[in-house]
């Protein structure tokens, strides 16, 4: 079997004993990858749940862009680019969150108002407050797919890791230790006849 993960042998007690604390130190970060790999699948779960409101919000995107458009037919170019102007531009933030360490952006919106005066025709003013709300949707919606996506990311990373070292990186290690007790073993053997052989010899038999 090959040793790579194990790098160069040395048949010595005291690499037998480093060899088994790092066999133990390996197989303690093992099950710390799946607690965090089981924290990763039901981050991932909860996230799909909540994904599955895409379809309402691309409703509702529709429904404002139809109000938009009656809008438009109703009041003329003109009163929609009045609001346009009226409107202060919407003003966001971006954040960084950890969840298990792994960092996610959020998008916040800090300020997204729709001017009314009594000038501005009602469907105008309708369809602008329409399309704040589903604007927020929609911001809400992206934070929730970036998340996911770091978070499918970060878990298949976390099962690589654990695969590596289940199917490979241990069992090469607990392997080098049982070729090392052989040599040491045989080596033991070996002295010990040597030393019976010298005895043998000393007391003349």
């Amino acid at each position: 079997m090959s040793f790579r993960s194990v790098g160069r042998l040395v048949p010595t007690k005291g690499f037998l004993i480093r060899l088994r604390e790092r066999v133990g130190f390996l197989e303690r970060g093992v099950e710390a990858l799946k607690m965090k790999r089981d924290h990763l699948v039901k981050e991932a779960q909860e996230l799909l749940e909540e994904l599955r409101g895409r379809e309402e919000v691309d409703r509702r995107i529709e429904e404002v862009y139809e109000l938009l458009r009656i809008a438009y037919a109703v009041a003329g170019p003109a009163e929609m680019r009045k609001m346009a102007l009226l409107s202060r531009p919407m003003k966001t933030s971006i954040r960084v969150r950890s969840v298990m360490g792994v960092e996610v952006p959020e998008v916040r919106v800090e300020r997204l108002e729709v001017v009314e005066t009594p000038t501005i025709n009602v469907a105008v003013s309708a369809a602008a407050r329409r399309m704040a709300e589903v604007i927020n949707e929609l911001v809400e919606m992206a934070n929730l797919e970036a998340k996911f996506e770091r978070v499918a990311e970060e878990l298949a990373e976390t099962m690589r890791k654990v695969n590596a070292l289940e199917k490979l990186v241990i069992p090469e290690h607990k392997a080098a230790i049982a070729y090392i007790e052989e040599v040491l073993e045989e080596e033991g053997l070996e002295e010990f006849l040597r030393a019976k052989k010298y005895r043998q010899i000393k007391r003349g038999e």
